[in-house]
């Protein structure tokens, strides 16, 4: 749940991320990545499988990756690979979400509770300890692979005392100012807790991607949190890869995080998997003026009876597509346009002035719909304490 503009490698002004930016400082950064959707489960099954959420069938969070989709863990751990992943949000519990296949080790035990009431994550600390532990145990003779996950900058957000980047009294702040000094507290937390991680990495041979699944809307747009919209706070993530062979520069191209699993088995030297639709970053041109269709279901799918299957194949809520500096929303309360270079936080609607272009944009929504297909997965079975856990978590409708 972080959002690219919270990291001072990416131009915030608070001291949120000393960490993640000393990483870049020595990596391959990309300004301009968008989330394919603004959902955890869906957006980590699109960046293992480099397919669109929509065509795995699982577009929201409760609908796992269906049985016959490969994943990059597996293509990693039939090469040799040791494969380990250590969760921290419900969402991608081994039964909703279908990620753990593939993995030696898929730790999604958690203990700590959101809002106070429902075990729903872990917190910082707890996972990087067990990243340690995996880390420390690893079999010396074999390669690894590990997918490290941390949740903590989720609503409702933790004021940690030890990290304040915003330097005020949360009294001191009206209600929209005090959300934003809290999730900046917890991007601080975060980066602290990931700078351990860091210092366990063998420099000489480990290559590093740091990415997010999605943003967070923090009062923006009248709207807190993330899923329900694709303005560019709740899709444009960081992404950042150092190691041997990866030249540190900074690029403004196009990305998307469909192309982190061709980018990752290209690092390892490994063949993509077949029908792969992302692109290796290291070794592709991108077009400044690529086409990204982004598009959000909103929420999980609930345990009401009956209502899997009718939410599964529901349309998307919105879409947007942007291509260069124009980015065009459909859905909700009416289509809006923007100009994101000079209109960055998408304030002026461009719609009634520019229609030719507006026309141009929504026909390249619709001949992505006509060419991506829509898969179909099978609703897991959510108990009473899967239901409770996404609902604290702000994902049941």
């Amino acid at each position: 749940t972080l959002r690219a503009d919270r990291l001072g490698c990416y131009g915030y002004a608070h001291p949120t991320t000393p960490n993640i930016d000393a990483l870049a400082k020595d990596a391959l950064l990309f300004e301009d990545c968008l989330a394919e959707v603004p959902l955890t489960s869906p957006s980590f099954g699109a960046m293992m499988t480099s397919r669109y959420p929509r065509m795995n069938g699982a577009a929201r969070n409760g609908l796992p990756l269906p049985p016959d989709v490969r994943t990059i863990t597996q293509q990693f751990k039939d090469a040799g690979y040791q494969t380990v992943c250590v969760t921290s949000n419900w969402t991608l519990k081994r039964d909703l979400s279908g990620l753990d296949r593939g993995f030696d080790q898929y730790d999604d035990g958690f203990k700590d509770k959101r809002w106070g009431f429902m075990i729903g994550e872990r917190i910082g600390d707890d996972v990087t300890a067990a990243s340690l532990k995996l880390i420390q145990e690893r079999d010396p003779n074999k390669p690894m692979f590990a997918w490290f996950h941390y949740s903590d900058p989720h609503a409702p957000y933790k004021f940690h005392d030890k990290f304040n980047p915003v330097g005020k009294p949360l009294r001191k702040l009206d209600e929209i100012a005090a959300a934003r000094a809290r999730y900046d507290s917890e991007v601080a937390y975060t980066d602290n807790e990931i700078g351990k991680l860091f210092a366990a990495f063998p420099r000489e041979n480990a290559i590093v991607l740091f990415v997010a699944d999605h943003g967070e809307s923090l009062h923006e747009h009248d709207y807190l949190g993330h899923g329900r919209r694709v303005y560019q706070d709740n899709i444009h993530v960081p992404l950042i890869i150092r190691g041997p062979g990866v030249t540190p520069v900074r690029t403004k191209a196009p990305v998307r995080l469909i192309d982190v699993a061709p980018t990752l088995l290209s690092l390892a030297g490994l063949p993509p998997i077949e029908d792969m639709l992302g692109v290796d970053l290291l070794k592709t041109e991108i077009p400044a003026d690529r086409t990204r269709v982004i598009e959000t279901y909103g929420g999980a799918v609930p345990g009401v009876p009956g209502a899997k299957a009718v939410m599964a194949a529901r349309p998307p809520m919105r879409q947007s597509v942007t291509k260069g500096e124009w980015k065009l929303i459909i859905g909700g309360p009416g289509p809006e346009l923007f100009n994101i270079t000079a209109d960055p936080g998408e304030l002026k609607n461009l719609i009634d002035k520019e229609k030719p272009r507006a026309a141009e944009m929504r026909a390249l929504i619709e001949e992505w719909d006509a060419h991506i297909p829509t898969g179909s997965a099978e609703a897991a079975e959510l108990d009473g304490e899967d239901i409770e856990a996404l609902k604290s978590l702000g994902y049941v409708e």
